[in-house]
């Protein structure tokens, strides 16, 4: 594998999902960002529904894509970034303020550092849990809320609003430790739904409302936008899988066949249902060891996939309303959704309009741009650019005396 004659703004994105493995070698040099070269393995040794059941397996799982896109001796020279698939992270949300006083204080970025560091002190999170991420949702200036960026506001109040995201921590170190063991140094570990939501909104849809319906294997995940915020995010344990199980118990077969059959015959246009087809339910030694009529089949499936789309649409509904977001656009992502014939079924058992929900504003071979659940991996690149720039304005020092000041507070931290 031969170098790219330039390293500089080139990342990698790995994305660990509940059925594949990718990782991903990106530029973030332009306006969009490009992918360079991509390699994948579909359920990977060493790791089971997105989390990590064999350490030495999952490393070699790693370690083989890595190779494929970048020689080991370049892997200290990209930033990696991880992002988790699985659907076993929490969202908690924790406000706290600083007073300046007797005088008002011009706000700089180590006011927001120290606000920032104050509330992921006083966020009273379960000590089984670790913290993947902590995102500035918003900011309280004096008594002026929903502020993006406060530095270099005048104010005698600074409040920050924190979008803190977890993982079970004993899950988490197993992941952490796939990582540690090659050697590499990772720059966040971000649960999907942040990438996600970069990739297929726009800030119109941010702003009258949205509701992202990301129906993959383990579960369901709701993440819906009111007013350019992140209004919530809900999980419903019901994804794909749910199906798979109900096939295998339908005809008291093994899981693993219920979702070859699934993956091969299984469809939502309603043309194929009269369908005289026979469907190999259990193939041993190339040997057809059982088998039914599709159209047969086909009616188990669409029974089944009506009462798991009906419980999705009634946890969708029940979330917009606690937010109070009325008409949203909705879009759905995720594996499950590639059905052929999802939407237009969705739209005639259920009267609801939606679309598949694409990256956008990525160059990326049409295969990974058109797939509703590589959104989050592609996603990841956008986040990357979008979030540093936002970091650099919240925490960057801005012009010699304050980078001056930031040195020195930093080093009588570290020495004091």
């Amino acid at each position: 594998m031969s170098l790219p004659l330039d390293l500089k703004n080139k990342c990698v994105v790995v994305y660990l999902g509940t059925r594949k493995l990718m990782v991903i070698l990106g530029d973030t040099g332009s306006s969009n960002p490009k992918v360079l070269r991509h390699e994948e393995v579909l359920f990977p040794e060493g790791f089971e529904r997105g989390l990590v059941c064999n350490l030495q397996n999952a490393s070699s799982s790693l370690e083989k894509l890595l190779k494929e896109i970048l020689p080991p001796e370049a892997w200290e020279q990209v930033p990696v970034y991880v992002v988790l698939g699985n659907s076993r992270f929490k969202m908690y949300r924790f406000s706290s303020c600083e007073y300046y006083t007797p005088e008002r204080r011009t706000i700089t970025s180590h006011e927001v550092q120290s606000v920032v560091q104050q509330t992921r002190n006083v966020a009273t999170l379960p000590l089984t849990e670790s913290i993947l991420q902590a995102i500035p949702e918003s900011f309280l200036v004096n008594d002026m809320p929903a502020v993006r960026n406060p530095v270099g506001l005048e104010a005698e109040r600074l409040g920050v609003t924190l979008q803190i995201y977890t993982m079970e921590f004993q899950s988490f170190r197993n992941i952490a430790k796939v990582f540690e063991t090659l050697d590499l140094e990772v720059e966040g570990y971000f649960p999907k739904v942040l990438p996600l939501s970069e990739a297929v909104l726009g800030d119109a849809e941010k702003q009258e409302g949205v509701m992202i319906l990301d129906i993959a294997d383990d579960a369901t995940q709701l993440v819906l936008w009111k007013n350019g915020l992140l209004a919530g995010v809900r999980t419903l344990p019901m994804g794909g899988h749910y199906l798979t199980q109900c096939l295998a118990k339908d005809w008291n077969i093994e899981e693993r066949d219920a979702e070859k059959v699934k993956e091969s015959f299984a469809t939502l246009d309603v043309r194929e249902q009269q369908s005289e087809e026979l469907v190999p339910l259990v193939t041993r030694n190339d040997k057809v060891q059982q088998s039914i009529p599709r159209k047969e089949f086909l009616e188990k499936f669409f029974k089944h996939s009506h009462v798991w789309m009906t419980k999705i649409l009634e946890s969708a509904d029940s979330f917009m309303q606690d937010e109070k977001v009325r008409y949203p656009h909705v879009l759905f992502t995720g594996g499950a959704v590639t059905t052929d014939g999802f939407l237009e079924w969705v739209q005639k058992e259920f009267s609801r309009d939606g679309k598949l929900g694409t990256s956008r504003q990525v160059e990326a071979p049409q295969e990974l741009v058109r797939d509703p659940a590589m959104a989050p991996a592609l996603g990841m690149f956008r986040w990357i650019m979008t979030y540093k720039r936002a970091q650099e304005a919240l925490f960057t020092p801005r012009g010699l005396v304050a980078k001056s000041m930031a040195s020195l507070r930093a080093w009588f931290t570290n020495y004091f």
